[in-house]
Parts: structure tokens; sequence; C-alpha cells
């Protein structure tokens, strides 16, 4: 059974079904390198809290094992500023995925426009073409009815 949408489909021409299979395998690329790129960010925040738990906890440890005031003095201290290497790491990763994000993004479009421009010149050449038809059938049609009224009267 057909649904809605592929009944609507199939009144489109061929070449503008061509355009339309065009932008959507451009599309669907582009959230594909999208979803790539979600999953590196979430891959990296979830490596940033591994890091700041495991950073927290190697402090309360330290902390605990205090044996003088020094000790207990620079690892509450610690606490105080917790993750710093942590977050620098996370920073550089997110320059990082950013960057081969933009990049495969680019690269993705620069392979799809092409034929996206090829296929939306063709409709536009077909749209034309039909436009061009439907005038002179027009003309031809005014015509007749012009040399129809004519002779009436």
């Amino acid at each position: 059974m057909l649904s809605p949408f592929t009944m609507q489909y199939q009144l489109f021409t061929p070449t503008v079904k061509s355009h339309l299979d065009t932008l959507i395998t451009l599309y669907t690329d582009m959230a594909q390198r999208t979803l790539e790129t979600l999953q590196s960010l979430s891959e990296l925040n979830l490596q940033l809290g591994r890091d700041l738990v495991a950073e927290a906890g190697a402090n309360c440890q330290r902390l605990m094992a205090s044996k003088d005031a020094s000790q207990l003095g620079a690892a509450a201290g610690a606490q105080l500023v917790p993750g710093a290497a942590a977050l620098q790491t996370w920073q550089r990763g997110l320059a990082d995925v950013l960057s081969r994000s933009t990049s495969s993004m680019a690269q993705t479009a620069s392979t799809h426009i092409p034929a996206v421009r090829r296929s939306a010149n063709a409709v536009a050449e077909e749209f034309v073409h039909q436009a061009s038809e439907q005038t002179a059938r027009a003309t031809e049609g005014m015509s007749q009815y012009h040399a129809a009224s004519q002779m009436r009267h």
C-alpha cells in the first residue's frame, strides 16, 4: 500500500525526484557527520567526568593520609582547584573535535555540492522547458480563440 508521501512523490518528474534524492543524500551525510561530532563530544565529556572523579578521589586519599599540617594544607589546597589538568586536556580535546568536525563537514559538503548544483540546474531547465511549452500552447489557444472570435463578427 502506498503512503501519502509515496503517492505525492510519484507526482514528481524524474528530474525532480533525482534532485530530491541528491539533497536527501547530502542531508543524510551531513547528519551523519553531526552525529559523529556529538559522539566525540560525549566521549570527551565522559572522559572529563572520569578524570575529575579520579582526581577528587586521589585528593581525598591524600587528605585522609595527611600526617602533619603541611601535608593537610597541601591536600586541602588541591581540593580548592580541582581538575585543572583535566580541564586543560578537555579544552585541547574540544578544539581537536571541533576542528575535525569542521573539516569533515566541509569535505562532505564539497563532495556533494557539485551533484546538487547539477541536479538543481536540471530541474530549473526542466521548469523553463515546461513553461515555454505551456506558453506556446496558451499562445496557440489564444490565437485560435481570437481567429474564431473574428469569424463570428
